[in-house]
């Protein structure tokens, strides 16, 4: 009996357990999904680690939802990932400091640009005001307001603004509103009350008009001389005609708050939704990344495309638009690199990765390839394994950290740079024939006479499908002779610790400058016309029959 009151008990938790299950994995999701747009994905080019399809983006992913997981909140988490990458990692850096400055101020000078506005229209229509309308003196007797009474209608010109005219306009206007009040009582609108009370007050204004009218002085007459600065037309204007200082103020206040709304407009615009995958989330000065055009992201993406194709001088064209445009662009220094890397030139690769982690410190391509050139080129154990164990603490777990780790284990323990022969020690083997491609490149027969004996040929493995990136193997081989009987293998990596496995695209191009990087007229190449070919097969047989206009 105790055992199946066990057993249902068991069962009921189980049962009222599941349902809850479901809600609580969907919130996860949706935690995840939410920290994840604020994050940038490092290999990307301003994608968030939510929209960038990217390996090292789903990793990012994995590593914010077994946090969110483990109890730590969204700030614990993107603090980890700030730790890591530095400030750049967030797409919406944090309104502290000097970046809260930047989001307040354009709201603040705003705030008083309004104000300063309606101060100095406020002044200019109380200036502006007629004399009529400001409170009687109490020197009016009722002689003057007979005066006002009897008056005749004298009317001034239209274009007169002059203290004489206003005064004769205001005069006007009130005994037309006083006429209009006699019409309103004998209609029977106004009680006897209100219309005494509204009659004695348009009197007394208007006596108040009579008596500043009396205290003007007699007209002159006035010869027309011809227009100077300050007239208009021969006519001299009237002192409050020309109020610089009050213009000035009006001139301040409307800058204050056209400069106000316009840093409003760019702090709105610093942050945007994207417009398409390759549109960046921010970029702005506001957001404190670095800014790029539309025409710069563009040469980026065209040099990506133009590198993928092998076609570097066209990729060289490209990044050079793009560090035109931004200087330090650490993505467009790193391939500029590799381009470098693949034509023998390390030291100027290392200058290269050298400016793309001025910027962006912590930035993985760049980190690997100066690791690598380190290692392979410059024989330094010591700084390529201080650079790959960075790049280890960098790097989530996954396929990318264990390369890494693997070639750590590759570079020989110590301090001081390796020997030749030490650094060769993890390829010394002969290479197994089942890890290799092989096969025969022949020119056809119509460009034989094009061949030039000095020229260099280069054969280029790269993986099949590979959108960017460096080659996967490059063999180099000076003044051949054809047909040549060729293999590629593990050897011919060229970043050391990458399997030279799988499908592979093979070409080849016959150099007459040696330079990988550079095309010029009269270069031959070609391709294995059935690629992709797999690792291991032979007789994978190339014709040079392409001729470079």
């Amino acid at each position: 009996m105790a055992r199946r009151t066990l057993f249902a008990l068991f069962l009921l938790l189980v049962l009222s357990a599941n349902p809850l299950q479901a809600p609580l994995a969907a919130d996860l999701d949706e935690q995840t999904r939410a920290l994840a747009t604020e994050l940038r994905c490092v290999v990307c080019q301003n994608l968030s680690v939510a929209d960038s399809p990217s390996e090292m983006a789903q990793q990012m992913r994995a590593i914010v939802r077994e946090q969110l997981q483990a109890g730590k909140t969204p700030e614990q988490v993107k603090d980890f990932f700030v730790s890591k990458y530095g400030e750049w990692v967030l797409l919406k850096p944090k309104t502290t400091g000097f970046s809260a400055l930047l989001w307040i101020l354009p709201y603040v000078v705003l705030v008083l640009g309004v104000l300063a506005a309606l101060w100095v229209v406020r002044r200019w229509t109380q200036a502006r005001k007629s004399p009529g309308q400001a409170t009687a003196p109490s020197s009016i007797t009722a002689d003057m307001q007979n005066e006002f009474l009897t008056q005749t209608g004298e009317q001034p010109g239209l274009e007169d603004s002059s203290p004489r005219a206003q005064l004769l306009r205001e005069r006007s206007r009130l005994k037309d509103e006083l006429n209009e009040l006699e019409f309103d009582f004998a209609a029977g609108k106004l009680s006897d009350a209100d219309y005494q009370g509204l009659k004695q007050d348009i009197q007394t204004k208007g006596a108040a008009v009579v008596q500043q009218l009396d205290a003007l002085p007699p007209e002159r007459p006035v010869k027309r001389p011809q227009a100077k600065a300050g007239s208009i037309g021969g006519q001299k204007l009237a002192p409050t005609q020309i109020n610089p200082r009050r213009w000035q103020l009006i001139a301040g206040g409307v800058f204050l708050m056209l400069f106000g709304l316009a840093l409003g407009v760019m702090l709105t615009k610093s942050v945007r939704e994207r417009a398409s995958e390759s549109d960046s989330m921010t970029g702005d000065f506001m957001t404190g990344t670095t800014p790029q055009s539309g025409n710069a992201r563009s040469a980026l993406n065209e040099g990506k495309q133009a590198f993928a194709k092998q076609d570097y001088p066209k990729a060289i064209e490209a990044f050079k638009k793009v560090l035109a445009a931004d200087p330090n662009n650490p993505e467009a220094h790193a391939y500029m690199g590799f381009i470098l890397v693949q034509a023998g030139h390390g030291d100027g690769a290392l200058m290269a990765f050298d400016k793309a982690l001025a910027k962006a410190p912590n930035f993985p391509m760049a980190l690997w390839g100066k690791g690598m050139v380190l290692y392979r080129e410059k024989k330094d154990n010591a700084g390529a394994r201080e650079i790959f164990e960075k790049l280890l603490n960098l790097m989530p777990p996954g396929e990318e950290r264990n390369e890494i780790v693997k070639v750590l284990a590759e570079i020989p323990a110590g301090s001081q740079k390796s020997s030749p022969s030490k650094a060769a020690t993890p390829n010394a083997a002969a290479p197994s024939t089942s890890a290799q491609i092989s096969g025969t490149i022949t020119v056809d027969p119509k460009l034989k006479a094009s061949i030039d004996p000095n020229a260099a040929l280069f054969i280029i493995a790269r993986p099949a499908g590979a959108a960017a990136g460096p080659p996967l193997a490059v063999r180099k081989i000076d003044k051949p002779t054809f047909p040549l009987t060729y293999s590629l293998s593990q050897e011919n990596v060229m970043m050391q610790g990458t399997p030279f496995t799988g499908k592979i695209n093979i070409s080849v191009r016959l150099d007459k400058d040696g330079n990988a990087v550079t095309r010029g007229p009269g270069d031959l190449s070609g391709e294995y016309k059935k690629n992709p070919a797999e690792v291991g097969a032979k007789n994978v047989d190339i014709v040079l029959d392409q001729i470079a206009p």
